[in-house]
C-alpha cells in the first residue's frame, strides 16, 4: 500500500511539472501565484517545481515565476517591464550614478532600459541617443536633455526602432557611454539577444561608445538567445544584482570590467 501511494504521488508531481513546462513554454511566462492557483498546491511547491524544471532546462527560472527556454522568442515586454521591478529600479539607480552632466550616451532597447531612462530624466545637460520608444517617453519633455532618435522600423512588441537606417544613424556618433541591457549571457561571456536586427544595432552602439555599461540581473547568465551582440570582456561596467559565477568574475578581472552591485 505504501509503495503504491508513493508511486501515485511521484506520478502526480511528474504530471504537474510536465503541465507547468508545457504551459510556460506555450505562454512565455507564468507567475508562481497563477501556477499555485491552477494546480491547487502551495507556492513553495511551485517554487520547487520550477527549480527542478529549470535544472532540466525545461523552463527558465525568473523572479516571481518561470519563463520559456526558447532562444528565438523573448518573454513579452509587458511581462518583462513588471518582472523583478524593484531589483531593476535598484540596478537603474546604480547605473545612472556613473553618468555625469555634459556627457553623451546611447540607450539600447529593453524593459530595464526604460527604467534607466526614467532615472536619467532627473539628470541635466545630457545628450541621449536611443532607439527605445519607451525610454524616449521619459526623456522627451526634459529641456535639460537633448534627445535624438533614429528612423527605421518599429518593433510592435517592444517599441524598439531597428533596420539599416537606424544603424546608419548610430554610425554618425561617438558617445561617452552605451547603457545597455541584454537577452542572455553564455558561460563563455557571449552577449546574446533574441532578434538579430536589434543585436546588429546594439553591436554597432558598442563599437561607437567609449565605455559600455551593461545593466542586467544574474538570471540572464542562465538564459540563451539566438543572435550575438558582443562579449562580456568589451564591457566597462557590469551592473547586476549579485556576484556572477567564478568563471565570469575571473574573466571580468582579466579584462578590467568593473562590477557594480547595488547595496
Amino acid at each position: 500500500m505504501g509503495n503504491r501511494i508513493m508511486t501515485d504521488t511521484i506520478s502526480k508531481v511528474a504530471a504537474r511539472r510536465q503541465g507547468i513546462a508545457e504551459l510556460v513554454n506555450r505562454q512565455g511566462y507564468a507567475s508562481i501565484d497563477f501556477l499555485s492557483d491552477k494546480y491547487r498546491v502551495s507556492t513553495q511547491t511551485i517554487r520547487r517545481d520550477i527549480l527542478a524544471l529549470s535544472e532540466e532546462k525545461l523552463v527558465t527560472r525568473l523572479h516571481g515565476g518561470a519563463g520559456s527556454v526558447s532562444t528565438l522568442v523573448n518573454i513579452s515586454y509587458d511581462v518583462r517591464r513588471i518582472s523583478m521591478l524593484e531589483e531593476k529600479r535598484a540596478l537603474a539607480a546604480a547605473a545612472v550614478e556613473l553618468i555625469r552632466p555634459s556627457q553623451s550616451l546611447f540607450i539600447s532597447g529593453g524593459s530595464t532600459m526604460e527604467i534607466v531612462a526614467k532615472e536619467l530624466s532627473h539628470k541635466k545637460n545630457l545628450c541621449v541617443i536611443t532607439n527605445n520608444i519607451h525610454a524616449a517617453f521619459h526623456l522627451y519633455s526634459k529641456s535639460e536633455i537633448e534627445l535624438l532618435m533614429p528612423c527605421g522600423r518599429v518593433r510592435h512588441h517592444n517599441g524598439g526602432i531597428i533596420g539599416p537606417a537606424a544603424i546608419e544613424f548610430v554610425d554618425n556618433f561617438q558617445v561617452d557611454f552605451l547603457m545597455m541591457g541584454i537577452g542572455a549571457i553564455t558561460p563563455e561571456g557571449l552577449l546574446l539577444d533574441y532578434d538579430y536586427e536589434e543585436a546588429m544595432l546594439m553591436s554597432r552602439m558598442m563599437q561607437n561608445a567609449r565605455d559600455i555599461i551593461l545593466v542586467t540581473d544574474t538570471t540572464k547568465f542562465e538564459k540563451s538567445a539566438l543572435a550575438q551582440v558582443g562579449h562580456l570582456h568589451e564591457v566597462s561596467f557590469l551592473v547586476t544584482d549579485q556576484k556572477p559565477s567564478a568563471i565570469a568574475c575571473e574573466m571580468m578581472t582579466e579584462h578590467n570590467v568593473s562590477l557594480v552591485i547595488p547595496e
